[in-house]
């Protein structure tokens, strides 16, 4: 199966680090077609391409232009989010090392569409490498005058900065983001007011995930039309995959929007690595649903994952064979979660560390069906009450493990053999 690259086609192909390269390779001639457009026009492109965003939830990316655009103030910023806290996930890595100055690019057209002059690229501090990169691709885009003051004579000015996180997973959610930008504590805001109408030090700001920001570049150079051509009517363009675990072939993949997962696996990725039987699949991540071998026949685009109890979110897809427990699979997810809560507020706080406590109980044999039930209570409060996305995250993987693998909790709770478990999950 062949592989579609759009977002991925200058890796390995030019010196990130050139804004020249990317030029002669037909960058910043979106930019300039965008400098020409007004931000009716660029944000109506937007709208008839179907531009979901590619880091959450896949809101629609021309909802956040307009509403950014028809905010009231002077002052408006655009916001890369390349926080990339989710384990296993490393596509907004492979775009800002192979070709920044497309994120750029795509941060100035945004710039453009709602009438803002500075964007901020947010990143966590273990991309230490990746610093050095964008630092002088941005140098040599302003020396050449793609960005920064009246780019390409053009009279619009576009400054990026860039900021970075000490790695807590909560700043990948917007308003905890700004938090940190604003050199304070990452933690996530109550809302209204939206970040579209007070993000960023209090002004309106459109926030948007690199692999967003990346496709604006494509649909503004070659049209709504063609981009609405590739991937599904509901979820147009490509997605960039990242496949890991137990799996023969690793690694970042781009295909059109609607790729089936079972052919993903098992035809692009070589199946299940060294004979094993396939125990699950988690697709979009830790936050993401756990589902069985009976289900992996799905089309990987935004709404369908959703219907499956999860999200396609960042795009990873975890591979489970048989040589793991799925308890303890969501045991060390919620470890994680718990670890990276903020602690704000009360439901993921108190409720991230009560959940692991019961798989915990249950992990070790010593659970019963009533904590079963109070697991399925928790997670529904959580998913209810949690100030932010994290708290909800956390309750994905509980309770569609609990969905599609009861047999495996209720072996732990009647004390039958794990064999897995039994070995120490060697």
């Amino acid at each position: 199966m062949q592989e579609l690259h759009i977002l991925l086609r200058n890796k390995d192909k030019i010196d990130p680090k050139s804004a020249k390269d990317y030029a002669d390779n037909g960058g910043f001639s979106a930019l300039k077609k965008a400098l020409s457009m007004t931000s009716e026009e660029i944000i109506r492109e937007v709208k008839e391409a179907g531009l979901r965003g590619r880091g959450g939830a896949g809101f629609p990316t021309y909802r956040k232009m307009e509403f950014t655009a028809g905010a009231s103030g002077d002052i408006r910023y655009i916001v890369c989010n390349a926080d990339e806290g989710e384990p296993g996930t490393n596509k907004d890595r492979t775009l800002l090392s192979s070709d920044p100055c497309s994120i750029f690019e795509g941060m100035a057209i945004a710039g453009k569409a709602v009438g803002a002059h500075i964007g901020y690229i947010y990143m966590r501090a273990e991309y230490t490498y990746l610093f050095s990169i964008m630092k002088e691709a941005l140098a040599d885009a302003e020396a050449l005058g793609y960005l920064g003051k009246n780019i390409m004579d053009s009279g619009f000015d576009f400054e990026i900065r860039f900021r970075s996180g000490a790695g807590a997973y909560v700043c990948g959610e917007e308003t905890a983001l700004f938090e940190s930008i604003e050199g304070k504590r990452g933690e996530p805001r109550f809302r209204p007011p939206f970040p579209s109408i007070a993000g960023l030090f209090g002004k309106p700001t459109m926030l948007n995930n690199v692999e967003t920001l990346a496709n604006l570049v494509p649909i503004i150079e070659k049209g709504a039309e063609w981009y609405r051509g590739i991937g599904t009517p509901g979820s147009p363009g490509t997605k960039l995959f990242c496949v890991c675990g137990n799996v023969e072939r690793r690694g970042v993949f781009e295909f059109p929007m609607g790729i089936n997962l079972k052919e993903l696996i098992y035809d692009v990725c070589g199946g299940v690595s060294e004979g094993h039987k396939l125990l699950a699949v988690q697709t979009g991540g830790t936050s993401g649903a756990i589902i069985n071998p009976d289900q992996i026949d799905m089309n990987l685009d935004i709404d369908t994952v959703s219907s499956s109890g999860g999200r396609l979110g960042c795009g990873t897809i975890l591979v489970i064979d048989d040589r793991n427990c799925i308890v303890d699979i969501v045991l060390n997810n919620l470890d994680f979660f718990r670890h990276e809560s903020c602690g704000k507020c009360t439901p993921c706080r108190e409720g991230g560390q009560q959940l692991y406590s019961l798989v915990k109980r249950i992990a070790d044999n010593r659970g019963t069906v009533l904590d079963l039930k109070g697991i399925e209570e928790l997670t529904e409060t959580m998913r209810l009450t949690a100030l932010c996305g994290l708290g909800a995250s956390t309750t994905v993987p509980v309770t569609t493990s609990i969905q599609n693998f009861r047999g495996e909790y209720l072996k732990h709770i009647d004390k039958d053999f794990c064999p897995v478990c039994a070995k120490g999950g060697e």
